[in-house]
Parts: structure tokens; C-alpha cells; sequence
């Protein structure tokens, strides 16, 4: 992960500027794994969060309240009991390891003054916020926000009462007082491997994207051996450890096309300008780059649940539709039975009581064949007759029945595979919105004492043609219907793949160039289920020509007047 010792260092650093005396005003817990300190100093405000979270483990300063469970969490309680209204002595950082002390100056329950250390261990999935005690024979655990049992561990358990150990230290060169010579014989063992792998496994607190960077420039941006580069290796590790003593540390954040986003306590030289955000400030960094992965998790997580549900949804509805299907062409025999009926009634006098099969004259044919008819030997031919023509009546009207069923179906079918294409394309914002859909459909289960969100609408998705006209894409069915039936002008043109499940896109022009006509054509089969097809048929009208149903689901609408182009997706 990118939070290494060398960045821990850096937010140590401007920790102990920026809080120094800070004071513990409330103490949350958003997550399982993750507290957050409210804190104030004479001058200002902080959030300081502390995660333990495998995923995203870190310590900095963050500038979003976060949402809070309705509950505390027993760890939450704890900590509130012993450092609500602490101040805070000092901040300190185990050598270079990413182990953060937080020492606490607060009251015990009969006021007399007592310290308590809360120790952030950030160690990938190792990582815990433990909560310490002076004692005796050294810190004494007053819990954990993971509690480690000695079953689960064979170096230390985590649990109250026990006493503190730190985790096993690592057989590492010192980044401070590295010498050629040291750092040689360490490259010496690890001539296998990459330059970055044997700095990392060689230096203290120098974790992978700080050390892609280290090899970067020792190697002028070329390939070379690291006993080789023992010498620029040392020189470039010697710069870093002088500007993390002269507080020099920055915080730049990589977004490579293609590659998951990453950061690194250091100019990133390998890394194109365009790809690259710096941050003086390591702490402003790596709150902007863990909100993004947050978002970018929740948005994955969301849109993960929802495809999950309308394909299951989806496949639900093929199935019914399948066999409604089958029991229609079952139903488009009933008129045999009619023609039974009609034949026995024809000829009553030629059957005898109590025949299990009637053999009768076919007037239907054109040589009046005989026909088989099957009877039930307990009723007369006249109570056969009926007993076919009773049948007959209930197909037929069961068929019509089921035709407007199978209709509603396949409008359900193609409502759902809408649904699937919006949550396909949609972002955090637009699935949230998906997702209240959901809920209103009855697709999804609404969430007991869910926040209720702030009354915003996500916007659709708005391009500029060639010709310099605007173009809107809706990212969901409620964004369809507001762009369609709100937004726009009777007069505006409007867009859609034809017969195939897709976004509605709107020109705001009432006589738009051929070549706007056609971009926004390309983006409406780019926004469909016909994405990843050729010469895909795309529909368009005046919006005055679009209307919805009553009663239909959202982003279903019924049109005319319409022209059709065949184009390929925009990619």
C-alpha cells in the first residue's frame, strides 16, 4: 500500500504542528474499523481520522464529518469514557514504522490526572487502534478496536488487561543513517530482484511507490542493476531522509489512464504532469485521495448490489415471460375444441351411450374424413359436446387474459433491462438515485432509518457537438423522464435506440446540423444494450411527439412521428 513509514512520518510532523494541545471535543466511530477525533485548539478545528480498516488503513486529517452509526460501538463507548475532553500531550512515530502515538493527558473517574496513549498500528491487515495505560511493567491494553487472542497470534495478544508489545521489528537499514556500504551489502543478497523490491526490503519505512520513485531517478529513468545503482540508490534515500527532517514532504497523487490512482510522500518525477496532483500539505493529500477511494468503493459496492438485483429481477422476468408464452401457444389450440363440440352436436344420434370414442364426420375436412373424438363414458354425447364447448370458452378467455399479462411482462422485461444499462453507466450520484427507484418499484427493500439524502438531483450527462449544441444524457429512468417530459422544449429533438433498452438523449435544437443529428445518435447507441453492436437503429422525434403512458414505469415512454438513422456507438 502507499502508506509507508516515510509518510507516516510526514503526517506525524504536521500533527504535532497543527494539534498541538488540541483538545478531544467528541469522539465518533463511522465505521467498524474507523474512529474519528473532533479536536480544537485556541485557532481551529479537526477532524482526525484513525483507520484500521484493511482496505484503507491510515491516520490524517480529514475536512468531512462523516456519517455515524444511530449505535456507538462498544470500542466508540470506551474511548469516550477514558479521552473525552483529553488534551493531547504529543504525537510520535515508532522509529519508521507506521505505528502513530497519540499521548493524552485526561481525568480519571475521581479527577485525578492519568495518561492514555491511543496507538494506531497501519499495517495493512494487521492494523488496529489499540488504547493504552501507564503501567508497571510498561502500557497495559485497555481495548482494541480489533481484539487479537493468543489462539490468533503467536507474537502478542491484543486484549484488555494484557500488556502492550509492539509488533516484531523489521531487519532493516536505518533511512537516516544509511551508507553506501550497508545499503550494497543488503542489494548484494537481492540481486533477483527489482530495484524498488530490494529498496523496500532493504530500507526502513520506504514502502513500494515511494521506492518506484527512489529507483526512478537513481537509474536517470533506465533499467540497471541494483548493486549497480548502490551508490545513486543512496544518494537519492539520503535526499528524502534530509526533506523529512526538514519538513520538506509533500503529498502527490498519480491518476495514470488505466491504472489504479496512487500516491507517494514525494514528487513523482516518472509520472507525467497531466496524471499528477500535488499537495504541500501530506495531511489535505491523503484526505482528498481516500475520499475518492471511498467514493469510488461505494459507488462499486452500490452498483454491484444493483446489477445483482435487476438481473435476478430480469431473469425472474424472462422466465415468466417464457412460460406465459408457452401457455399461450397451448391456448391457440382451442379452437379443435370448439370444432369437437360442433362435430358431436352434429352428431348426437350416431353415438352411442356410454362410448369412450366417438368416430364422426369431419365437415371441416374437404372429404369429411372421420375424427376420433375422445369421450367420457360417463356423460352423454350431448354433455360432451358442452363439456368442449365449456373448455373452449374458458381458452379463449383465459388467452385474452394472458395476452395483456405477457404484455405487461414484456413491458416489465424491457423496463428492467433499462434499469440495467442506467446502473451500468451510472455514477455514485446517479446510482444513488437508481437505487431510491428501486426502492419505489418495490425491487429493492427501502433501508430502516435510512438519513434521508439532501434534495438534490444528479444531472444528466451534457456534451457540446461539433457544432457547438448542447446534447443531454439521461443516466437513470428518473433523469430519463425529467430530461424528456421537464427539461426540455416540444420543439427539442429527442433520441432513442429502437426497440433496444437504452438512455433518452435530448438535442436542445429545434433543427440541428446532420452532424449533431448523428453525434448525439452515436451517443444514444453508446447509452443502450446495442453499445458493443454495429449499424445500431436509433430513432428521433420532436420531444412533443413523446409521451408517457399512464401508469407506466419510469423512462418508458410511447412516440411517433419519428425518423430512423443507423450509426455506431460513440466510444
Amino acid at each position: 500500500m502507499s502508506y509507508d513509514g516515510i509518510t507516516m512520518a510526514a503526517v506525524c510532523s504536521e500533527l504535532s504542528k497543527k494539534l498541538d494541545g488540541a483538545r478531544i471535543d467528541k469522539i465518533s466511530q463511522p465505521q467498524a474499523l474507523e474512529i474519528t477525533l473532533h479536536m480544537r485548539t485556541r485557532e481551529n478545528s479537526y477532524l482526525l481520522t484513525c483507520s484500521a480498516d484493511s482496505s484503507f488503513p491510515r491516520v490524517h486529517l480529514a475536512t468531512h464529518k462523516p456519517d455515524n452509526p444511530p449505535v456507538a460501538p462498544p470500542f466508540c463507548m470506551l474511548l469516550r469514557k477514558h479521552l473525552s475532553g483529553a488534551r493531547l500531550l504529543s504525537v510520535e512515530q515508532v522509529g519508521l514504522e507506521r505505528i502513530l502515538v497519540l499521548t493524552f493527558r485526561s481525568y480519571d473517574d475521581f479527577g485525578n490526572q492519568a495518561k492514555k496513549s491511543l496507538i494506531c498500528e497501519i499495517m495493512g491487515k494487521h492494523s488496529n487502534l489499540i488504547l493504552t495505560m501507564p503501567h508497571e511493567g510498561g502500557p497495559q491494553i485497555l481495548g482494541a478496536a480489533k481484539i487479537v487472542t493468543e489462539a490468533m497470534s503467536r507474537h502478542r495478544a491484543v486484549m484488555p488487561g494484557e500488556p502492550y508489545i509492539e509488533p516484531p521489528q523489521q531487519d532493516k537499514l536505518d533511512l537516516f543513517s544509511l551508507t553506501e556500504e550497508a545499503l550494497a551489502e543488503k542489494l548484494i543478497n537481492l540481486d533477483e530482484l527489482p530495484p524498488e523490491r530490494a529498496v523496500v526490503s532493504s530500507v526502513m519505512g520506504v514502502g513500494m511507490e515511494t521506492a518506484r520513485e527512489i529507483a526512478y531517478r537513481a537509474a536517470g529513468g533506465e533499467a540497471a542493476h541494483p548493486v549497480e545503482m548502490a551508490r545513486a540508490l543512496t544518494v537519492e534515500l539520503r535526499n528524502l531522509a534530509q526533506d523529512l527532517q526538514n519538513n520538506k514532504t509533500q503529498c502527490c497523487i498519480a491518476r495514470p489512464p488505466g491504472k489504479k490512482p496512487f500516491f507517494a510522500p514525494l514528487m513523482l518525477k516518472r509520472i507525467p504532469a497531466d496524471y499528477l496532483t500535488c499537495y504541500p500539505s501530506v495531511n489535505e493529500g491523503l484526505d482528498v485521495f481516500f475520499q475518492e477511494r471511498r467514493h469510488s468503493r461505494r459507488e462499486q459496492e452500490l452498483k454491484s448490489r444493483l446489477l445483482q438485483v435487476a438481473k435476478s429481477a430480469v431473469s425472474r422476468a424472462e422466465k415468466k415471460k417464457r412460460l406465459q408464452e408457452a401457455e399461450l401457444l397451448e391456448m391457440a389450440g382451442a379452437d379443435r375444441y370448439r370444432i369437437f363440440g360442433e362435430l358431436l352436436t352434429a352428431s348426437i344420434h350416431l353415438i352411442p351411450s356410454g362410448s369412450k370414442v366417438a368416430e364422426v364426420p369431419n365437415y371441416y375436412a374437404e372429404n369429411q374424413e372421420p375424427m376420433s373424438i375422445p369421450l367420457n363414458p360417463a356423460l352423454s354425447a350431448q354433455a360432451n359436446a358442452q363439456r368442449y364447448f365449456k373448455k373452449y370458452r374458458k381458452l379463449k378467455d383465459g388467452e385474452k387474459i394472458l395476452k395483456g399479462r405477457l404484455e405487461e411482462t414484456t413491458n416489465e422485461l424491457a423496463y428492467l433491462e433499462s434499469l440495467l444499462i442506467s446502473i451500468e453507466h451510472a455514477d455514485l450520484e446517479a446510482l444513488l438515485e437508481i437505487r431510491e427507484e428501486m426502492e419505489a418499484t418495490g425491487l429493492i427493500q427501502i433501508q430502516r432509518e435510512k438519513k434521508k439524502r439532501a434534495d438534490t438531483q444528479a444531472s444528466p450527462l451534457h456534451f457540446v457537438s461539433v457544432d457547438g449544441i448542447d446534447i443531454y444524457v439521461g443516466r437513470n429512468n428518473k433523469q430519463n423522464d425529467r430530461l424528456t417530459l421537464k427539461d426540455a422544449s416540444g420543439g427539442h429533438i429527442w433520441l432513442h435506440t429502437k426497440d433496444i433498452p437504452g438512455a433518452h438523449v435530448v438535442i436542445k435544437h429545434v433543427d440541428p446540423p446532420e452532424t449533431t443529428l448523428v453525434e448525439a445518435a452515436r451517443l444514444a447507441a453508446r447509452f443502450s444494450r446495442a453499445s458493443a453492436s454495429a449499424n445500431v437503429p436509433v430513432d428521433y422525434t420532436q420531444v412533443k411527439h413523446v409521451r408517457k403512458p399512464k401508469g407506466a414505469k419510469p423512462g418508458m415512454v410511447i412516440y411517433d412521428h419519428h425518423q430512423t438513422l443507423f450509426v455506431t456507438p460513440k466510444t
